[in-house]
């Protein structure tokens, strides 16, 4: 009897000690590489800002207050822009679904004698209504576009 009772606890502490091993979190990762085309029109560097002065970001941020912030600016540096392209910046709310319009959108139109150009775009604070001229709280999305492909995008939190 004892013996059944030895083996029926090994098998236990056995099948208990394989449940805890696979409950364990699993790792997982990857990575991705790309060759670009030769002069692919890119952006060399990208940031948020409190404000834009004389060119160059200003308050470079990813958390902004509604109370002090009434702009929020995306600052874009360029690189091989050897023809005339459009930009679009698409900015998009907390209250937004993926599938509803941006909360703004702006697009323009650059070129550049030098291969490389700065641009910024900014939102303002949302005029009257319930928020009182204050940005929704909560994660905010701005897209990038270049001829219409999506470049890359910004989160922002408005605290």
């Amino acid at each position: 009897m004892k013996n059944i009772y030895r083996i029926s606890l090994t098998l236990f502490l056995l099948s208990f000690a394989i449940f805890l091993h696979g409950c364990e979190e699993s790792r997982s990762g990857g990575s991705g590489t790309i060759d670009l085309a030769r002069g692919e029109p890119k952006i060399a560097d990208s940031v948020l800002a409190i404000s834009v002065f004389e060119d160059r970001p200003e308050g470079i941020t990813d958390t902004f207050d509604p109370e002090l912030d009434k702009q929020v600016y995306i600052w874009m540096l360029w690189e091989n822009i050897d023809k005339t392209h459009n930009v679009r910046v698409d900015w998009y709310s907390p209250d937004q679904d993926e599938d509803d319009a941006p909360f703004w959108s702006e697009e323009r139109r650059i070129t550049s004698t030098t291969g490389e150009k700065i641009t910024w775009f900014y939102i303002d604070a949302p005029e009257g209504g319930l928020s009182l001229n204050r940005f929704v709280l909560g994660y905010w999305t701005v897209e990038v576009f270049l001829d219409d492909l999506f470049e890359r995008s910004h989160f922002f939190y408005m605290e």
